[in-house]
């Protein structure tokens, strides 16, 4: 090996000769110094043992999750909770998911256009039908009575108009 002396720290550095790169005295080498191709045999034979897979190597999907196992977290569908958990078995005075109720809520109600299904802002004080915009409202006030009824029984608000 030469040495070299390094000008940033004043120090030596070794470098390795070209002659020193080729494996010396190994038992794979021949007479030359070159290192011929060695096959897994001759690898067996040196006492070279390698591991069956490599560590820095990706494996496959498919032998890292074999078949029937999941790859990640998966969320559980109501039913199959339901089922784990036996909530037929429980008595009904006790509190659980299936029956438990929640409050009602602090917001008014949303409000939807009986002809065209959008949300509606307005509402006819005539047929009290609930519409969108002013084309809507033209269609509803040339409505006759009963289908009028017929869209406000939709709703469940039946009102009987005079």
């Amino acid at each position: 090996m030469k040495m070299k002396p390094n000008t940033k720290h004043r120090n030596f550095e070794v470098s390795p000769s070209p002659s020193d790169c080729y494996m010396r005295g190994s038992p794979l080498a021949g007479n030359d110094g070159a290192v011929p191709s060695a096959t897994m045999q001759d690898l067996e034979e040196a006492g070279i043992l390698l591991p069956a897979t490599l560590p820095f190597k990706r494996t496959q999907l498919s032998e890292r999750y074999p078949k029937g196992q999941a790859r990640g977290r998966h969320w559980k569908h109501l039913k199959q909770m339901l089922q784990a958990e036996n909530y037929h078995l429980y008595p009904a005075e006790e509190p659980n998911y299936m029956n438990i109720e929640a409050p009602p809520s602090m917001y008014p109600a949303k409000k939807y256009c009986d002809i065209t299904g959008f949300e509606a802002p307005y509402t006819d004080p005539r047929t009290k039908l609930h519409f969108a915009n002013t084309d809507v409202f033209k269609q509803i006030r040339s409505l006759p009575n009963e289908s009028v009824q017929q869209y406000l029984a939709l709703r469940n608000a039946q009102v009987v108009l005079k």
